[in-house]
């Protein structure tokens, strides 16, 4: 007995609207349910290939940390232990034991020792702390004859020409101020300016 069930859908490979003879048909044709279905297997094998990548790369994490986590679990630490808990070198371990930073004890021919809460009292050391330093603006200066250039000088001393010096006070933007007829210009930000250009060009 023939379905006169006539539905309109929409295929959910193509997107084009269909009639459907079931309330269960997805597809407008076999080709549009063989091709979702190659689709479908294509996008399993891709799913299961990127969690093999994922394993493989927490494997890998873990042969990198192996050496790491034993070293936390040992009380007295060789330099090469201290170098690895710290990502440095063996040379820069032996100079803070050196110079004092990092404390150590010599059992013989290499067999410096060290406490791993040694390792731990460097990061509440003043003086191994990092400083972060305000930058200072070159503009903070106020300008003065003494700290400016004119412009003729900056042409006698550069050997460059007046429409260039006036085309970096531009386009860089330095501070300067007029007295009279006369154009004073920072130096230190003149300096700067052209120094960055003559580097540039060699």
């Amino acid at each position: 007995m023939s379905s006169n069930i006539k539905i309109k859908r929409i295929c959910e490979h193509c997107g084009k609207e269909f009639t459907a003879k079931t309330t269960v048909t997805r597809f407008c044709g076999d080709d549009c349910a063989k091709r979702n279905y190659k689709l479908r297997k294509k996008n399993i094998k891709q799913q299961r290939m990127e969690e093999k990548i994922n394993e493989s790369n927490k494997h890998t994490q873990l042969v990198r940390d192996k050496p790491k986590v034993q070293v936390l679990e040992k009380e007295f630490l060789t330099v090469k232990d201290a170098a690895v808990l710290l990502a440095c070198s063996t040379k820069a371990i032996h100079l803070m034991i050196a110079s004092g930073k990092l404390n150590a004890i010599n059992l013989g021919v290499r067999k410096t020792r060290i406490l791993k809460s040694e390792i731990l009292n460097l990061f509440a050391l003043p003086a191994l702390a990092v400083k972060h330093l305000e930058k200072k603006s070159l503009a903070e200066e106020p300008l003065t004859r003494d700290n400016c250039y004119t412009v003729e000088e900056i042409t006698s001393s550069l050997g460059v020409t007046r429409d260039s010096v006036y085309s970096m006070v531009k386009r860089k933007k330095i501070p300067k101020f007029q007295e009279g007829k006369e154009i004073y210009i920072s130096k230190r930000h003149i300096d700067k300016a052209y120094r960055l250009v003559r580097g540039g060009r060699q």
